[in-house]
């Protein structure tokens, strides 16, 4: 059976971390059968793209074909926005009939978040009849999202209904948002798989003991991800804690640098800055508890990674998190709830003695390992495979 997945998210030269996680997922599934993944940049005129380009990367099973196209604007944004839809779906369609003429139809398409890429799925469903899924990773279906589903473009709305009712199967990385995917949508077969973890850089690592705690966070530091929560309760934490530091790993803006010297923190919090992945896992093994406090999630890799690190996880209920935190690994803290969180340091201060580490590591390890995920995802395959057959189902000519 072959494979073709459509990435709307995948890394690319202009956004190197955009939809990392779906690279990894495609690593993975690339040890046990060859796959092919498309990504044409679809950020319109919000990266300087210089010129149409085709980056082809092939490595252990994995082919990636990553296409960005420069876009001139008009300066109208309507106008700019109908145009640019004209010319990525023109250019995708270009794309996609290159590919069938080298690599012939695939008997699967696998979409990863519904818009743009599912759009195309659509139409070689219509036209090939070449049958897809849908993997989906956003957080949007969550009603704190800034970018909640029901308050999107009437285009996106439709488009998205479009895709999920035409999907053959939908995937998505926690329960609980896949539990509203199934309430908005008509989904006719629904799985959860969740993110992976590469265990081979992130495990349990035995650090020297230090008479101070170290938390750390790591994120992209947006508003969704809420680091200026974390350091208010910091904050409050050390009018009665002294004995602990908190490094922030992830590219930041520099009103976190002053919420840091206004509360006089500046010597137990570091910033280190964007790093890459494999430095994140130093972090990690280097400290003490994993703290994240979003306002909204689906099911976050860090949060798998920091407890495969073997850390106890202070963690906002979005999304999926309460899915893999419990009281054996960490505390579940309402979203924005600052008096919460502080409390939650507090106690973990008190009792991080009860936290068995390693214990921690193999649960984790056991739940996001690669093969795991990647295992997963061929079962899937070969599900809709066997079904297709015995509904006398006609492969693409």
């Amino acid at each position: 059976m072959r494979i073709l997945w459509l990435a709307s998210w995948y890394p690319n030269p202009y956004e190197p971390f955009n939809g990392d996680f779906i690279q990894r997922h495609a690593q993975a599934v690339a040890e046990l059968l060859p796959v092919d993944v498309i990504h044409v940049l679809q950020a319109g005129r919000s990266l300087p793209v210089e010129k149409t380009a085709l980056i082809v990367n092939k490595k252990n099973g994995l082919t990636e074909y990553v296409h960005v196209f420069k876009f001139r604007p008009f300066g109208i944004a309507w106008v700019d926005k109908l145009w640019y839809n004209i010319l990525y779906h023109r250019y995708y369609s270009k794309i996609i009939k290159e590919y069938f003429a080298k690599n012939g139809k695939p008997d699967l398409i696998h979409v990863h978040v519904p818009v743009k890429a599912g759009l195309i799925a659509l139409r070689l469903l219509k036209k090939k009849n070449i049958p897809f899924i849908v993997s989906e990773q956003s957080s949007h279906y969550e009603e704190t999202s800034p970018d909640y589903f029901l308050k999107r473009s009437k285009y996106f709305q439709v488009n998205t209904r479009r895709i999920f009712s035409n999907a053959i199967s939908v995937t998505n990385v926690s329960e609980t948002i896949g539990k509203k995917l199934q309430s908005y949508f008509e989904l006719k077969n629904y799985r959860t798989i969740h993110n992976l973890v590469d265990t081979d850089l992130f495990y349990y690592k035995q650090k020297e003991k230090n008479n101070k705690l170290r938390f750390i966070h790591v994120s992209a530091m947006g508003e969704q991800k809420n680091p200026a929560g974390i350091i208010r309760a910091l904050a409050q934490l050390n009018i009665f804690h002294k004995e602990w530091e908190c490094v922030l790993c992830g590219p930041y803006k520099q009103e976190l640098k002053l919420m840091v010297e206004e509360n006089e923190l500046h010597a137990q919090i570091q910033f280190t800055g964007e790093v890459a992945h494999d430095r994140v896992a130093k972090e990690m093994q280097q400290a003490d508890v994993f703290i994240l406090f979003s306002n909204h999630e689906n099911f976050p890799c860090v949060v798998a990674e920091a407890l495969c690190c073997g850390l106890p996880v202070i963690a906002a209920n979005a999304g999926g998190v309460a899915e893999a935190v419990n009281d054996s690994n960490g505390i579940i803290v309402n979203a924005g709830d600052v008096e919460q969180l502080t409390n939650a340091l507090h106690n973990i201060v008190k009792s991080f003695d009860k936290y068995d580490r390693a214990i921690i590591s193999a649960n984790a390890k056991v739940l996001y390992n690669k093969k795991r995920i990647a295992e997963q995802f061929v079962e899937l395959y070969n599900d809709i495979n066997n079904s297709l057959i015995n509904k006398g189902y006609e492969k693409p000519l």
